[in-house]
């Protein structure tokens, strides 16, 4: 569990807007939206929306004043694509999570981020291991080589990094093939996949004769 000092920011700050742009305008639970890597003369990885257009992102930082680094004990809700239409046109991947508290959140990044490839590699390798809802660590982490430092996730379980070597393998292929729209298929596949397992819903049949037989802030409970 993570202690948190909020006392930076004004008990009245919302993040409905931001949610509600994200999520596509329906309605949703979700009590803040955290992008990833959001400075990137910053060493923290995750950052709360602010609200109100203009405002800058919000490191996420312990009360000890370290930088978030981990999601922890939090199960799965829902994974979904966001198609912004702006002028970067750039393709998000939205996670949805629960706290074991019940606070839920959402992680948003870009869909081909080295960030977003690791982690819907690791959701992918607890689906095929038979349970994408038990509950996991989300680690996030800057790489230290290169003027960009891009940021990289890891779902673990128990210590254990999940990963999905076969996507692994299509994605490095692709990638070092210069392949930008397979790459892109690739992980568009995976969260469609991701997103049926957890939306599985009753289906109503019809038949013609009847049948005889879901600056710093960080909630308390991540």
């Amino acid at each position: 569990m993570t202690i948190v000092s909020t006392s930076a920011l004004s008990p009245t700050v919302s993040t409905t807007s931001i949610v509600s742009e994200f999520a596509g305008g329906q309605s949703s639970n979700v009590a803040m939206t955290i992008g990833i890597g959001l400075n990137k003369d910053s060493d923290a990885v995750y950052f709360r929306y602010a609200d109100e257009a203009g405002e800058q992102p919000i490191a996420l930082l312990t009360a000890t004043g370290r930088h978030l680094s981990t999601l922890g004990n939090v199960t799965l809700v829902d994974v979904g694509l966001y198609e912004p239409g702006d002028e970067y046109n750039t393709l998000k991947v939205n996670i949805t999570l629960q706290s074991s508290a019940g606070t839920q959140v959402m992680v948003t990044a870009g869909l081909t981020t080295f960030w977003s490839m690791s982690v819907i590699g690791g959701l992918m390798a607890m689906l095929l291991g038979g349970d994408v809802t038990c509950p996991f660590n989300l680690d996030t982490w800057k790489g230290n080589k290169g003027k960009i430092k891009p940021c990289f996730g890891a779902v673990k379980i128990c210590g254990t990094a999940m990963r999905n070597d076969e996507m692994y393998t299509s994605l490095t292929d692709a990638r070092s093939d210069g392949n930008k729209k397979r790459v892109e298929e690739i992980m568009r596949d995976a969260v469609q996949v991701l997103h049926a397992a957890l939306n599985v819903n009753a289906v109503d049949v019809a038949v013609d004769e009847p049948l005889t037989s879901g600056q710093e802030e960080v909630l308390a409970d991540f």
